[in-house]
């Protein structure tokens, strides 16, 4: 574990580093001109992700007998779309995913060095399966790169488009072959949405296990009080990250349940090794996406009902601030969860009302 740890102020300039190959970095340009030319890149992108959409739309059309090549071409399509909405959705969501991320910037500046520990303690249970991820993601690009070295096709992805503007076709080839490469590439750095989307989570949890610490050792009603500020915040930052990743989050599960299903024929019938490598890389690519997402969330969950647990009544317990303690517990009965779509929060104002 120790080649994969990472701290994360580090992770962090990785995920920046990588958003901004990616075009999905949420964060501000200084300069018009730098605006300008991101912009531009930012638009070539979804049009090379639209171009190759059509191809492969318009190969499923002309080749509607060959359910296998079918559902191979499904399953491109399908890393396409995502990387694509990936792309689109960053975009609209740009300003809430910087605040999120200054948020977590600001957090590990003002942290004590035990907090910035729990932090970096969480981090590294991902370090792992992460790297795994990116290295299967890697392998995957490249032998859809490489296949037509070792494979009769023309071009890594199967399409297919119309004879248009009189093109030569040794020149209309070439551009094909390289806007397929290019969009692959973009389609393996677009993995830093889910490695961001499962560090916020990442976040929270740890800021809960600092949180159940300090209940641990409270003694006084102004202590409680901060603690019940503290988990009042942190579940705000929940609700205010469900409200930005809900639409990532239903495009992975939609995207990715694809990518799964569609993997697994091209696995089980005569295909040649180099075609059958691509694919098992890609199913085994997005079981772990899954897994890291589903991983993160379940961490969030658990650690949330375990806030419930760390009173020591005996030590404290007065009528002053039995309500109090009543009032937190009850609100950690509904754990904070990260789904698809934005669902009613059980308030602080909710869970006082019944104590009264």
């Amino acid at each position: 574990m120790a080649r994969f740890h990472l701290t994360p102020q580090q992770l962090l300039w990785i995920l920046e580093i990588l958003g901004v190959l990616s075009s999905t970095s949420p964060k501000p340009i200084s300069g018009r001109f730098y605006n300008i030319l991101r912009n531009i890149f930012w638009y070539l992108i979804c049009g090379n992700f639209i171009f190759q959409l059509i191809g492969e739309i318009l190969y499923i059309y002309h080749n509607q007998d060959d359910i296998i090549m079918i559902l191979k071409t499904i399953l491109i399509a399908a890393c396409v779309t995502d990387g694509l909405l990936n792309l689109i959705l960053c975009h609209i969501q740009r300003e809430q995913l910087q605040h999120l991320l200054e948020e977590i910037k600001n957090y590990l500046q003002t942290a004590n060095e035990n907090d910035i520990n729990i932090l970096q303690k969480h981090m590294n249970r991902y370090m792992l399966i992460s790297a795994a991820n990116i290295l299967l993601l890697s392998c995957a690009g490249l032998i859809i790169c490489f296949r037509p070295l070792v494979t009769n096709d023309r071009f890594p992805v199967d399409v297919w488009y119309p004879s248009f503007m009189d093109i030569p076709l040794t020149i209309r080839s070439f551009l094909i072959y390289v806007s397929q490469i290019f969009s692959g590439i973009e389609c393996v750095l677009a993995f830093n949405t889910d490695i961001t989307i499962a560090t916020f989570i990442c976040y929270f949890t740890a800021r809960l296990e600092v949180l159940q610490h300090n209940l641990k050792n409270t003694k006084t009603k102004d202590f409680i009080h901060a603690c019940i500020k503290e988990h009042q915040d942190i579940i705000k930052l929940v609700e205010v990250t469900q409200a930005t990743i809900q639409y990532l989050i239903l495009k992975f599960n939609l995207t990715m349940g694809i990518t799964v299903v569609c993997s697994f024929f091209p696995l089980i019938i005569n295909q040649p090794l180099a075609v059958k490598g691509q694919f098992m890389f890609t199913l085994l690519s997005a079981c772990q996406r899954f897994y890291i997402g589903a991983w993160s969330a379940n961490d969030l969950i658990e650690r949330s009902e375990q806030i419930a647990y760390n009173f020591s009544f005996e030590d404290y317990m007065t009528p002053e601030t039995i309500n109090d303690i009543l009032f937190i517990i009850i609100r950690s009965q509904k754990p904070l969860t990260i789904s698809m779509f934005m669902t009613k929060a059980f308030s602080y104002f909710t869970a006082l009302k019944s104590l009264l």
